[in-house]
């Protein structure tokens, strides 16, 4: 069978070359337009993204830890924090300290935090699914397309040969007088319609290739081509009920799972809600120092008799000891180290009043947790009436796919008869050109006919959990 293969430059210019590219699998389109998809790969960010939240729920659980460290300067009339007495000179410290903190209780926030972002990962590898499914569908409906657009350009070619050859026997038996100029131009009016039918059949693989290669998101400076060579052979007939594919559907089918995983998550997202309106408690633990330049280390030195005054009654001198101080600068290691505190505590915080937000939040995620379970009952609904139809679609398609077997046949027949007259001279070229013109139509519904067949039967096997392949 010979491949069409489509190359379209900037300038939308068809070139057809036999030999450029390896025909194209179904599963090979379909595994391009996946990798390439956009949408898909925001969609993996975004998984990234509640992945990035799921471990950042988790280190919640360790305790915090935190330095910190200042450098200051006191300017003008202040309390020296050392001597405790006021200093009008410009002092500068340090201060340095290293805090840790845990929370003990907060009405389970953090554990429901981190179920909700493990229900947010479900439901985002879900909603990937989704559209994997979205685009190996439109690709399989476009390459059928193809494939068929082909097949009609094969059967107006064809049946333009015909034409053509009716048209050159007329011409003979116009010359020798064996018949009239009006079979010709009946005949020539029919070649015209048949090269009608070739343009608007090429235009429709145009058309699918353009398509095809959108959803692919594939470079329009490359050929491509598909592999239009796969074989018919009519399904067999449908035995699950229509009860039984809508069973299959929902154990299969991603949009479930998707919205199942959205009300477990916005359920925990009530219970992270409501954690808000309990106590919270917490353990936390300090270690400072402080560095100051008018720390001064005291030393003393010899110690004397120093009088003060006289007794009233005898006049002895009274002496009081004197004690000789020594102040230097302290070294700024030994502040660090003498100015050492710890601190370690436990704290509770106790929700009272904050403007109605906490009971506002939970009664917003309440209604989130029922806006997730009518939707999961409106994709049932959808996915019931999709397979509803798609069964109903399918056993008409069947049904017609039989019928026009049998058309054709009889229309091939009935042409092959009224050719045989028109040959014999005892029929015009109007009923021949009827009879060849019902016998094209049968053969064109019978090719629509057979690839809806196809596509139906597709549509039900991936509602059935099968892989997609012609």
């Amino acid at each position: 069978m010979t491949k069409l293969i489509l190359s379209v430059s900037l300038l939308g210019v068809l070139s057809l070359n036999a030999q450029e590219s390896s025909p194209w699998t179904l599963q090979k389109c379909i595994s391009y337009a996946l990798e390439n998809n956009t949408s898909i790969q925001q969609n993996t960010l975004q998984g990234e993204i509640a992945k990035n939240n799921l471990k950042q729920s988790k280190l919640s659980r360790i305790p915090t830890l935190s330095g910190n460290g200042n450098h200051n300067y006191n300017i003008g009339r202040t309390i020296d924090p050392f001597t405790n007495t006021f200093n009008n000179t410009t002092i500068q410290s340090n201060s340095f300290s290293i805090s840790s903190s845990v929370l003990l209780y907060a009405g389970s926030q953090v554990n429901n935090t981190i179920k909700q972002s493990r229900s947010a990962i479900e439901a985002n590898e879900a909603g990937t699914a989704v559209i994997r499914n979205q685009i190996a569908l439109s690709v399989s409906s476009t390459f059928l397309q193809i494939i068929q657009a082909e097949e009609n350009l094969k059967l107006a070619k064809s049946q333009n040969e015909i034409t053509k050859n009716q048209l050159e026997r007329a011409q003979i038996l116009f010359k020798s007088g064996a018949t009239n100029q009006s079979t010709v131009l009946n005949l020539q009016a029919q070649s015209a319609n048949d090269k009608v039918n070739i343009i608007n059949a090429e235009n429709a693989i145009q058309i699918g290739y353009n398509t095809l290669m959108n959803l692919m998101q594939y470079p329009l400076d490359q050929p491509l081509i598909i592999n239009a060579d796969i074989s018919f052979d009519q399904p067999e007939e449908l035995t699950n009920s229509v009860r039984e594919i809508y069973d299959l559907a929902l154990q299969n089918l991603p949009e479930i799972k998707q919205a199942q995983a959205l009300i477990e998550q916005n359920k925990y997202g009530e219970k992270v809600a409501g954690g808000r309106l309990q106590p919270s408690i917490s353990a936390y633990g300090n270690v400072n120092t402080v560095y100051s330049q008018s720390g001064k280390s005291v030393s003393f030195g010899d110690t004397s008799l120093v009088p003060i005054g006289f007794t009233e009654n005898s006049g002895e001198t009274v002496l009081i000891p004197n004690v000789e101080t020594n102040y230097a600068d302290k070294a700024f290691s030994n502040q660090l180290s003498d100015n050492l505190g710890q601190q370690v505590g436990l704290s509770i915080s106790v929700p009272l009043f904050n403007g109605y937000r906490n009971r506002t939040a939970l009664e917003n995620a309440k209604m989130n947790t029922k806006i997730s379970e009518l939707n999961l009952q409106t994709t049932k609904n959808q996915l019931r009436n999709d397979v509803t139809n798609a069964y109903t679609n399918l056993k008409i398609a069947q049904s017609r796919y039989e019928a026009n077997v049998q058309n054709t046949n009889a229309q091939k027949l009935n042409f092959e008869f009224s050719q045989k007259r028109f040959n014999a001279g005892s029929m015009n070229s109007v009923d021949l050109l009827a009879a060849k013109n019902q016998w094209s139509q049968a053969q064109m519904q019978l090719l629509n006919s057979k690839y809806e067949l196809l596509f139906r039967t597709l549509i039900i096997d991936f509602y059935k959990g099968k892989e997609l392949t012609l």
